[in-house]
């Protein structure tokens, strides 16, 4: 009860603009007269609602975002149900991020949008962002990513000598 989305948090006025069984996709539109042509497609960690990036109007990077010219489109992921029970890592790519970026370059006209990914929201643009490369997509122009992880190997497997197998020692 004391967070209600829209009055103390989620603040940032937004539409959704698209919805399928895995996520909404809401719009925020830029606050400034001169905007970017790219839009950013902002896609969170499943386990975290939307407005874990729009907290108050101080600590929220989609204000943020707005305020400085960007046309922001971010996944909000749908709570699962038995519906959803055999939902696989390739749906959570093509009917999430991907579908979330198709869409954002539709509305926008933008033949590029720009993909922020935090956390396995992170791990999940990065793998659509392969397979889009693999099938010649190279409709992104730039990815960033926050806390995210993208080697899932554990250290032990990797046998010790991985700074011999190409990772830098600095020499």
């Amino acid at each position: 009860s004391a967070f209600e989305v829209g009055d103390n948090v989620a603040t940032t006025p937004g539409t959704v603009i698209f919805q399928n069984e895995i996520i909404q996709l809401i719009q925020y539109t830029p606050s400034t007269d001169e905007v970017y042509e790219r839009p950013l497609v902002v896609v969170p960690p499943c386990i975290n609602k939307f407005y874990i990036l729009d907290l108050q109007p101080a600590n929220s990077f989609v204000g943020h975002a707005v305020a400085e010219g960007h046309t922001v489109f971010l996944v909000s992921w749908r709570n699962p149900g038995p519906e959803q029970g055999a939902t696989t890592w390739d749906d959570y790519l093509e009917q999430g991020a991907m579908k979330a970026m198709e869409v954002a370059r539709t509305i926008s006209g933008a033949d590029k949008v720009n993909a922020l990914g935090w956390c396995v929201g992170g791990t999940i643009v990065s793998s659509a962002l392969a397979v889009m490369r693999a099938q010649g997509d190279k409709s992104v122009a730039s990815l960033t990513l926050l806390t995210t992880m993208l080697d899932f190997r554990d250290p032990g497997d990797l046998g010790g000598d991985h700074l011999e197998r190409g990772h830098s020692t600095g020499e």
